[in-house]
């Protein structure tokens, strides 16, 4: 018979022959793996420690081997696949990430500009009353808030444990097909993108 450990072999042997054993020290010795005998008065019955098998002697002279096995491993689980329909998103919010990193470039040299401007205004005081409307800055701050919110789109749907439905890909697409059919890109594309894949959340 075939067990999956060292407990359960020696269960079976006190099914198969039930009295208490103990360790014979000399006859362990001798034949160099450990041997229990029974301690019962008048049994003649021992059980050896062979390590992968218990051999269990009975007194009738028959002897039975209980085999210890590792229990089987599991088959590891198939790592999860991306779709190509999950990757084409990922690659389409890529490419747009892109065009809200050109945009927040050119803001970043408008308000240096517009900076520059305030200054000689300052330097040069006419007496005249003046009035600025200053647009860079926040438009900067909305684009890198665009920029956050595709990258951490483009994140969850490159990451293998991350569970995206179908129905996720198929709002993210339909809300990109739209915008190259329009040819614009709102600035609450990336947060409505996010909103459909949970991310506002994480």
């Amino acid at each position: 018979m075939t067990v999956t450990s060292i407990k359960d072999a020696w269960n079976e042997a006190q099914r198969i022959f039930p009295t208490d054993y103990a360790e014979d020290k000399q006859r362990s010795e001798r034949a160099g793996y450990p041997i229990y005998h029974s301690t019962a008065d008048g049994v003649n019955a021992w059980i050896s420690d062979l390590g992968n098998r218990l051999e269990v002697n009975l007194p009738d002279g028959k002897s039975v081997n209980i085999w210890i096995e590792a229990p089987a491993e599991k088959p590891e689980e198939a790592a999860p696949v991306l779709s190509e329909e999950r990757k084409e998103v990922a690659r389409r919010l890529q490419r747009i990430t892109f065009y809200y990193t050109e945009e927040y470039v050119e803001d970043l040299a408008k308000k240096e500009k517009e900076d520059a401007a305030i200054k000689e205004l300052e330097a040069n005081p006419s007496g005249e009353i003046r009035c600025m409307v200053l647009t860079a800055e926040h438009n900067a701050k909305v684009m890198m808030d665009c920029i956050k919110d595709l990258i951490r789109a483009v994140n969850i749907l490159r990451d293998k444990n991350e569970e995206v439905d179908e129905w996720m890909l198929a709002g993210i697409t339909a809300m990109l097909d739209k915008v190259a059919q329009l040819k614009v890109l709102p600035y609450d594309l990336p947060a409505s993108v996010c909103g459909l894949l949970g991310a506002q959340y994480r």
